[in-house]
């Protein structure tokens, strides 16, 4: 009898081994493949259809609220690393356990930045199951990892590239970080895969936009600052015209934001302030002109401060992801500023009603972007028509955009209007 019960329960360990395994691998399988069709003859640098899958990953502290881990990535300098990086989840937060599935988000730091707890703590209490990872190769101590990918100096985001390796660039190993911890995110049981999201912030608005034009499986992203054309950025172009034309050239073809946001799928919220010091209004404006129009939507605020904390406040990027994710009530959306003489006008679309609208435009066209000087007036709100009305002191400005702010305190603006351009 007892010879029964053990070869029974040699079974039952089986099929219980059998099954786990399996269970893991079909698991694997339902998580959504990047689509590379769409890119056609594109030269793309990343295996994304291996990216597509979960990358091998270590808890470091699998009890807090706010959990650390590592996870693979791609090689560096023909080396394997592992990237450091926080999760959570409301149930987590909560300390229970209800058996939901949560919305995900990817939440990339900027440039100086670092895996940011709190940030995951607050897209965890707002219902969210996030992820941050830190990408200059260190740990929760600030540390680097002992097989860490490249720190995020301005040598290895730009001169690095005169050394030949395309791969040793930080942007190519920058990218495939956020888009190997989406798929870590997509295969977390508590993830609804068919609802995930990515925001970034300065240089992570820089990778928002790149991993929006090729990580497909985003159904949302908000780049915050951060957009295309770096030669014509007021501090990023001299980084690169340090460069022989020839690296530049390939600089700007691998690594510019430019080159992957027409195949982006994702719905696009572009946030920025106008006087930003890193990425200026006229390259931004040709930055949003790169998606389907109707894929996008745009906030440019008034004298936006840079820094993360400023980055991930606007509650524009939260009513933006659930107006995608859970059919959430949309943001207001203003089209293209119309001139005649000193009058401008435009039509916009609200579901809630506006409780103020403005129009800022700058004629200073000999400034710095973050030193250059703006005014604003008064929009007439036509809410049966729907249409935005604004005399001009100056009729010759060369900038400017409507600013609508609706009764949720919800804000976003016209597309950029450039004299000569638009």
């Amino acid at each position: 009898m007892e010879q029964v019960n053990h070869v029974m329960s040699r079974h039952f360990l089986s099929l219980l081994l059998t099954f786990l395994v399996f269970g893991r691998v079909n698991a694997q399988k339902n998580i959504p493949t990047i689509d590379t069709e769409p890119f056609g003859s594109t030269e793309i640098l990343w295996d994304l259809k291996s990216m597509s899958k979960p990358p091998a990953f270590s808890w470091l502290d699998s009890t807090s609220a706010v959990r650390s881990l590592t996870y693979e990535s791609v090689n560096y300098q023909g080396k394997p690393t592992r990237v450091f990086a926080y999760y959570s989840n409301p149930d987590l937060l909560m300390g229970k356990k209800t058996n939901r599935k949560f919305p995900g988000v990817v939440l990339v730091h900027g440039g100086g930045g670092a895996a940011f707890k709190e940030w995951v703590e607050k897209w965890a209490a707002d219902g969210y199951a996030a992820i941050a990872m830190d990408l200059g190769g260190k740990g929760a101590d600030g540390q680097f990892l002992p097989d860490a990918g490249p720190d995020q100096t301005h040598e290895l985001k730009f001169t690095s590239i005169e050394k030949g390796e395309l791969q040793n660039v930080w942007s190519y190993h920058a990218v495939a970080s956020v888009i190997l911890a989406h798929s870590l995110l997509l295969n977390q049981p508590q993830v609804d895969f068919t609802k995930t999201a990515l925001t970034g912030i300065s240089w992570g608005g820089y990778l928002t936009c790149i991993v929006a034009g090729l990580d497909n499986r985003f159904k949302a992203a908000v780049p915050v600052y951060g957009c295309g054309y770096y030669d014509e950025s007021d501090v990023f172009g001299k980084d690169l015209a340090k460069l022989s034309s020839q690296e530049k050239t390939k600089w700007m073809k691998y690594f510019d934001p430019s080159v992957y946001l027409p195949f982006t799928r994702p719905a696009l919220l572009f946030v920025n302030g106008n006087k930003d010091r890193f990425y200026n209004i006229s390259p931004y404006s040709k930055t949003y002109a790169l998606p389907k129009e109707t894929q996008k939507n745009i906030c440019l605020k008034p004298d936006m401060r840079h820094s993360h904390t400023h980055g991930w406040e606007p509650v524009e990027i939260r009513y933006f992801f659930e107006s995608v994710l859970n059919d959430g009530v949309p943001l207001p959306k203003v089209e293209t500023v119309k001139k005649s003489d000193s009058t401008v006008h435009t039509a916009f679309d609200a579901v809630v009603g506006l409780r103020a609208a403005r129009f800022y435009y700058s004629s200073d066209i000999t400034s710095a972007n973050e030193q250059r000087v703006w005014a604003s007036v008064e929009a007439k709100v036509d809410p049966a028509r729907k249409k935005l009305t604004a005399k001009v002191p100056d009729p010759n400005f060369a900038y400017g955009f409507f600013y609508i702010t609706d009764h949720r305190e919800v804000s976003v603006s016209s597309p950029i209007f450039v004299k000569g351009k638009l």
